[in-house]
């Protein structure tokens, strides 16, 4: 009986995150047969998540079960050189700085407008520019974009995504309303979650592609290869963007990547009036939207974020858009599937048009339910793995159970307990997100893909990492 409390202790304090407390309580289950396995992994583990490697090696070196073995590899490795920690952080800033120090700046310069977030736009040829508080960074449009032809609304929502959490002005009333567009869009990524919304959505929606000017990790060939297919065949519009904006939050001493997440469409929010759109979509799944980083349910039609976004689409003419809202991950994998776009799409960024890098994390639980090769002993796999809460938390249980990966996870044993069969079915409270007139074309065909979950909802129940 000890023992067990002791196990459920443990098991809580790690997963709450409070590592040492549970190192505490695994350190008495250690001498237990029966408890020593798992009692090793949660030391090792919370000692990952530390980050601190030396003490991993230390106590696990002579610690001969596979699960151990491998964690002190992959301690070490990080001990020779793999990137971690502050300096590492340090280089990658400094790395980032120089990018920004080398971006191209307009023929014209302008001061940044605090009061005016549509003063901040200037256009040069095809090339828009956005003035922020600490520089410029560009988009390169289609011909015949005309920024003076764009309602000063689309702008200042613009700005807004890209310094929202910085410049509290940007959160000012807009000068005006703009009418709505007749036609739907997509801020399309190509990934597995964007190419379900752009199934489920209308024939005509405007799919757009934001592509990064300057070199990175990330590699555009996947995408362009789903992107060359749907061209091809004319089954979608696909209009592509290259823009610079994912430098802004380095400023912010954090690494490159979008400002806010709807910053994701800030090519297409510019290009409204030019393609005269009155809906703006986002392959945004149940796993960030019913579920809080995917381990927790909360009503999230009523979530600050959903009301104040809607509402300031709404002034710029458009329709926030959620048409995978009502589906998870899982859910997003088996409408793929279902479509004949499913050999054209691999949702990895570093692979190299045909595959993925079979290393990361979108790998495992993106194409690895979908057949795809993987390492799961790969380090950033096991980084996230071992991460408590676990990103994405659900659907990696799900994926886990559905490709016979448990024992990779053994803390996790009784979450992986739960019947996970309902994550590849449609929440129907999903669709009352959907505004009209784009609901019903919308419902409809996510029925027709999915079956839908039976009440009352396991999802409601959903609270992994409580700490309680």
């Amino acid at each position: 009986m000890r023992a067990l409390i002791r196990r459920v202790l443990m098991r809580r304090t790690y997963n709450a995150g409070h590592y040492a407390r549970a190192r505490s309580h695994a350190d008495r289950l250690l001498s237990i047969p029966h408890e020593r396995l798992l009692a090793r992994s949660v030391v090792l583990r919370s000692y990952w998540n530390e980050e601190a490697f030396q003490a991993l090696v230390s106590t696990g070196k002579d610690w001969d079960d596979e699960a151990s073995i491998h964690l002190v590899g992959l301690a070490t490795e990080r001990l020779s050189g793999v990137a971690s920690g502050p300096m590492h952080d340090q280089r990658r800033q400094e790395r980032w700085m120089n990018v920004c120090a080398s971006q191209p700046v307009p023929a014209v310069s302008i001061e940044w407008n605090a009061e005016r977030m549509e003063a901040n736009f200037s256009q040069e040829g095809q090339r828009v520019w956005f003035r922020y508080p600490q520089g410029y960074v560009f988009w390169d449009m289609p011909e015949r974009y005309e920024l003076s032809s764009t309602h000063p609304s689309l702008l200042c929502l613009t700005a807004e995504t890209l310094v929202f959490p910085w410049e509290p002005s940007a959160q000012s009333p807009f000068p005006s309303t703009r009418p709505y567009g007749h036609r739907g869009s997509l801020a399309f990524s190509a990934g597995v979650d964007s190419t379900a919304a752009a199934l489920v959505m209308p024939d005509n929606t405007l799919l757009g592609y934001h592509r990064r000017s300057f070199d990175s990790m990330i590699d555009h060939r996947n995408a362009e290869r789903l992107m060359l297919h749907l061209a091809e065949h004319q089954e979608r519009e696909v209009v592509q963007v290259t823009s610079n904006h994912e430098l802004i939050r380095t400023h912010h001493g954090k690494p490159v990547g979008f400002s806010f997440d709807l910053a994701c469409a800030a090519h297409l929010i510019l290009l409204a009036d030019h393609h005269d759109l009155g809906a703006m979509a986002f392959g945004t799944p149940i796993d960030n939207t019913f579920l809080a980083r995917g381990a927790k349910f909360r009503p999230f039609e009523v979530s600050p974020y959903f009301t104040y976004w809607t509402d300031r689409f709404a002034q710029a003419g458009l329709a926030l858009l959620l048409p995978v809202a009502s589906i998870t991950e899982g859910g997003a994998l088996q409408i793929v599937k279902q479509s004949g776009w499913a050999d054209h799409l691999n949702s990895c960024m570093r692979g190299d048009g045909v595959n993925g890098c079979g290393q990361c994390w979108k790998c495992f639980h993106k194409n690895g339910p979908l057949g795809r090769p993987f390492d799961i002993n790969a380090p950033e796999i096991q980084q996230f793995l071992n991460k408590r809460p676990m990103p994405t938390a659900t659907h990696a249980l799900w994926a886990l159970q559905s490709m016979g990966l448990e024992d990779k996870v053994p803390d996790l044993a009784p979450l992986l307990e739960q019947d996970l069969g309902w994550w590849t079915q449609a929440y129907p409270p999903g669709f009352d997100l959907l505004p009209e007139p784009w609901r019903a074309s919308i419902e409809a065909r996510v029925r027709d893909f999915l079956p839908l979950m039976p009440e009352p909802y396991a999802l409601h129940n959903i609270d992994h990492f409580s700490d309680e």
